[in-house]
C-alpha cells in the first residue's frame, strides 16, 4: 500500500520476462552464477582517485578479496574488501546457527565495509555481484551487469550510523524447518522462502484484494492500474492464514492484512474474526482510513478482532498528502479514523513514505503529531522511498531518502543524539529470547539485517516531552545482559529466587534514574516493557501501570538499485499468497513475484467472484 514508487521515463530500460513466464525469469535472474562462482571476478567500479568508472577485478591476494582498479588516468590500486561471497566465514557470536535448519550454510552479517554484496542488476534483475563502499562519509553500493553496465546508489548518508547498526545484531537464526520451497538456487531466484532463509515472520502479511477506494502515484501494489482484479475468497485467505500459523519453529502471532485497500473485500470482517479464532494474538490492518473513518465500521473492525491500524500518513495537513495521494479532504478523514481508535480503544502506527525533496521535511511534523497523541499512537513507521521500474539516475540521487537521513531528521525534531539514541531493530532480538527463556513459550524473533529497520523507542511524559530510551536506560548494556541470561535459563523451567534476583538486577543496573522522565522508576519501566509485548499489560486497564511509549523507525525496503540478498535471506516481514511464503523484499520489490501470483490467480472481471464455497 504504502512504500514505493513505480517511475518512468530515464534510466536503463527494464527487460524482464514476461510476467506469465515465471520459471524462464528465475533461470534468466540467475544465468551469471557461473561467471561468479570463483574469482577473479571482471567488473567496474569508482577510482578512488579520480572517481571516473573504470575496469576493476575482485580477484584473491593470500587470505583476502581485494579489488583492483585499473584507471587509465590514475594507474593501478587495490583494496581489501569484507566478504562472506568467496571466502567462508562464521559469526563472532559462539552460539550462532552455522548451518539453516535444512542445513544450507550461513553466510554472517558483515559487519565492515568495503564489502562485497549479491545484489540485481536493476534492468533485467540477474543475481550480480557489487559493492558496498563509503565516499564523502556516505555508503554507497555499485555494481555492473554484463549485460547492462554499470550502477551506483546510496545505501546510507552517514556511515558511522551505519557501521554503528552492523554491529548490533547477535546471533545468526537457522530459519525454518519447513520452508515454502525446496532446493538451493541462487537466492533470490527460487522465492519463496526456501531452505536458506534465516529468520522467522515478525509480521505476516496477506494481500486481500488489489482493489483500492484511493489511486495514489506512489503505491507499490500498484491498485486499480494493473487491468485485472486479484481478490483472493474467503476460503483461500483462511488456506494462506493456516500456513502462517504451521511455520515451524515459531508459528506467526501478528498478521497484517493488506492490498491495495484490505477493508473493501466483501469478507473483510469474517477474515479478521477468524484469524483472531486461529490465534493471531495481534491484527492490524495496513489502510488509508477512509472506511475506519465511519464508526459502525472501525466498531465493528474492533469488535471482529482488529488491534491496531496501520494508517498511511505521509505529513500533517492537507498539503502534505496532495503530491502523494492525491485525494482531497484525506487529511479530515485521516483524523476521523485516528478519533474513531481513540474512542474504541485501537491503537495507529503511522506510516510515512519519505521522498527527499518531496516530504522530508513533513518527518519532525510527523513527530510532533505523534507525540501529541500518544494515548492512541502508537508508532511512526517511517518508509524511505522504493522505487520500482525506471528512473534517470539523477533523479534516483536527488530522491532517495536513506535511514541515516531519517535519522538526522528525527533527531533535529526531537532532541535525540544520532550515534546514542538509534539502533537497528535486530538489537531487541535478546528479548525475544530472555522471554522465551523466561516463560518456556516461543517468541519471534526480529533477527533481520541491520540495514532494514533503524530508529528508536521514546518514553513520553503526561507533560508531552520525549525522552529517547537510550537517555533514560544503557539499552546496550540491558540487551547484552539478556542474552547472556537467555543463554544461562534457557530449558530450565521454573526460575529460582537467585534467577529472579539476576533479572532484577540487570535492570536495576541499565536504568538511569537521574535522566528518567517524572514519575519512571525501574518498576515501571519493567511493566512497561512487559506492555510492549503484553496487549494485558500495555493495553487497556492495564495500560494505567504502564508509562507512555513511542516507536520512531524506518524501515527502508529494498528495490533494485539497492539490492542486498543477505537482507532479504534474512526478511522477518513475510507474506502468504497463494503461492507460497515469500520475504517482502521478494514479493513486492526486486524480483517483484507479486506479478507472477496476481497474474496466476487474477479474476477477468469484476464480477466474477470466488466465493468460499
Amino acid at each position: 500500500m504504502t512504500g514505493a514508487t513505480h517511475t518512468s521515463g530515464g534510466g536503463p530500460e527494464v527487460v524482464d520476462a514476461p510476467p506469465e513466464d515465471l520459471e524462464g525469469f528465475r533461470q534468466s535472474m540467475r544465468r551469471f552464477a557461473g561467471a561468479y562462482a570463483a574469482l577473479p571476478v571482471q567488473t567496474q567500479a569508482t577510482c578512488p582517485t579520480c572517481r571516473d568508472v573504470v575496469p576493476a577485478v575482485f580477484d584473491r591476494i593470500g587470505e583476502q578479496v581485494v579489488l583492483t582498479w585499473d584507471c587509465p588516468a590514475c594507474g593501478t590500486a587495490r583494496e581489501v574488501h569484507a566478504d562472506t561471497i568467496w571466502s567462508d566465514r562464521t559469526s563472532e557470536h559462539p552460539r550462532s546457527a552455522v548451518r539453516t535448519a535444512t542445513g544450507a550454510p550461513i553466510q554472517p552479517v558483515v559487519r565492515r565495509v568495503p564489502r562485497t554484496v549479491e545484489t540485481l542488476c536493476p534492468a533485467c534483475c540477474a543475481v550480480i555481484v557489487g559493492r558496498y563502499f563509503v565516499e564523502d562519509g556516505t555508503v554507497f553500493i555499485e555494481k555492473a551487469c554484463p549485460d547492462h553496465g554499470h550502477f551506483r546508489d546510496r545505501i546510507n548518508s552517514d556511515a558511522l550510523l551505519h557501521a554503528k547498526a552492523a554491529w548490533w545484531t547477535f546471533e545468526e537464526h537457522p530459519g525454518q524447518r519447513r520452508p515454502s520451497r525446496q532446493g538451493d538456487q541462487r537466492c533470490p531466484s527460487n522465492c519463496g522462502v526456501c531452505g536458506r532463509h534465516q529468520s522467522a515472520s515478525c509480521l505476516a502479511q496477506i494481500d486481500l484484494t488489489n482493489r483500492c477506494n484511493m489511486r495514489c502515484p506512489i503505491c507499490f501494489a500498484n491498485a486499480g492500474a494493473v487491468g485485472y482484479l486479484f481478490e483472493p475468497s474467503r476460503r483461500q485467505i483462511l488456506d494462506q492464514l493456516r500456513a502462517l500459523r504451521e511455520m515451524d519453529p515459531y508459528p506467526a502471532t501478528a498478521i497484517q492484512f493488506t492490498g491495495g485497500e484490505p477493508t473493501i473485500h466483501p469478507d473483510f470482517l469474517e477474515i479478521v474474526a477468524a484469524a483472531r479464532d486461529m490465534g493471531f494474538s495481534h491484527i492490524q490492518i495496513a489502510t488509508n482510513g477512509i472506511r475506519m473513518a465511519e464508526e459502525d465500521f472501525a466498531r465493528s473492525a474492533m469488535e471482529a478482532g482488529v488491534h491496531t491500524l496501520y494508517l498511511q500518513f505521509d505529513g500533517v495537513g492537507e498539503e502534505a498528502h496532495r503530491q502523494t495521494r492525491a485525494y482531497p479532504g484525506i487529511w479530515q478523514t485521516k483524523l476521523a479514523a485516528i478519533e474513531n481508535c481513540r474512542k474504541l480503544g485501537l491503537k495507529v502506527c503511522v506510516v510515512p513514505t519519505i521522498i527527499k525533496g518531496v516530504n522530508d521535511e513533513q518527518v519532525g511534523e510527523i513527530f510532533r503529531f505523534a507525540v501529541a497523541n500518544v494515548d492512541v499512537v502508537s508508532g511512526i513507521s517511517y518508509q524511505p522511498v522504493s522505487f520500482s521500474g525506471r528512473i534517470d539516475p539523477e533523479e534516483l540521487a536527488a530522491r532517495r531518502y536513506t535511514l541515516g537521513d531519517l535519522a538526522h531528521d528525527l533527531a533535529a525534531a526531537s532532541g535525540a543524539v544520532p550515534l546514542r539514541d538509534m539502533y537497528p531493530l535486530s538489537i531487541v532480538v535478546p528479548l525475544a529470547q530472555f522471554l522465551e527463556a523466561i516463560t518456556g513459550q516461543p517468541k519471534i524473533r526480529p533477527s533481520c539485517h541491520p540495514d532494514c529497520a533503524f530508529g528508536t523507542y521514546f518514553l513520553v511524559s503526561p507533560e508531552g516531552q520525549a525522552y529517547p530510551f537510550p537517555a533514560v536506560v544503557d539499552v546496550e548494556g540491558m540487551f547484552c545482559g539478556m542474552n547472556r541470561l537467555a543463554a544461562e535459563l534457557s530449558g530450565k523451567g521454573r526460575l529460582s529466587w537467585r534467577d529472579r534476583l539476576k533479572i532484577l538486577r540487570m535492570f536495576r543496573r541499565s536504568f538511569r534514574g537521574d535522566a528518567a522522565p517524572p514519575g519512571l522508576d525501574v518498576g515501571k519501566f519493567m511493566q512497561t516493557l512487559k506492555g510492549l509485548v503484553d496487549k494485558g499489560v500495555g493495553r487497556g486497564a492495564g495500560e494505567a501501570s504502564t508509562y507512555k511509549t513511542l516507536l520512531c523507525a524506518g524501515m527502508h525496503f529494498q528495490d533494485r538499485y539497492n539490492y542486498d540478498v543477505q537482507r532479504v535471506k534474512r526478511c522477518v516481514i513475510l507474506y502468504s499468497t497463494p503461492d507460497g511464503i515469500f520475504p517482502f523484499c521478494s514479493h513486492n520489490c526486486g524480483p517483484e513475484y507479486r506479478r507472477f501470483t496476481e497474474r496466476r490467480h487474477r479474476l477477468r472481471r469484476e464480477g466474477e467472484r470466488r466465493t468460499a464455497e
